[in-house]
């Protein structure tokens, strides 16, 4: 009897190991959505059509609806739904076919609620026309978590810096 209870606490203890170890917290979901949307919004030189609506609707499904983008330094602020996100994405990868997207130093500050609050810096690199650009825009973003799925519901250019 003694053997038994003794196997069923240690086979607790390894499920319980496993589970904590293997799966992915809520700050590397996050993390791993934050790369896809930079991995979606990024564009190549001979990307077919087909291609860019795909990465564009995948981007899409990252942010919840309506996902509201604000930036400061133009009082701007508006309320997007998917299909707005998807069209913009698309009118700026048009504009920027060459283009990469890249998160840095991404801070990560879960406040409970199914609620996360990020701060990040994006840089896009990329090529416009012979010239070469590279810009980074600090970013406070919003993620919500939904049926156990995070989705980014607001972002806020806070600051351009050029370099």
């Amino acid at each position: 009897m003694n053997k038994k209870l003794l196997f069923l606490l240690l086979t607790l203890l390894v499920g319980a190991a496993v589970v904590f170890f293997l799966l992915p917290s809520d700050e590397k979901k996050i993390r791993r959505n934050l790369n896809l949307l930079a991995e979606y919004s990024s564009s190549t030189s001979g990307e077919a059509a087909i291609g860019e609506l795909q990465k564009a609707a995948m981007a899409g499904k990252l942010c919840s609806d309506p996902c509201r983008v604000h930036i400061e330094s133009f009082a701007i602020t508006h309320d997007f739904n998917k299909k707005e996100l998807r069209d913009n994405l698309i009118l700026m990868k048009k504009m920027l076919p060459h283009t990469t997207f890249k998160f840095h130093d991404t801070v990560v500050e879960l406040t409970g609620n199914d609620r996360a609050e990020i701060v990040t810096t994006l840089s896009l690199s990329g090529k416009i026309a012979d010239d070469r650009v590279t810009d980074a825009y600090e970013l406070n973003v919003i993620a919500t978590k939904t049926e156990g799925d995070w989705y980014f519901s607001a972002f806020t250019v806070v600051e351009f810096m050029e370099q």
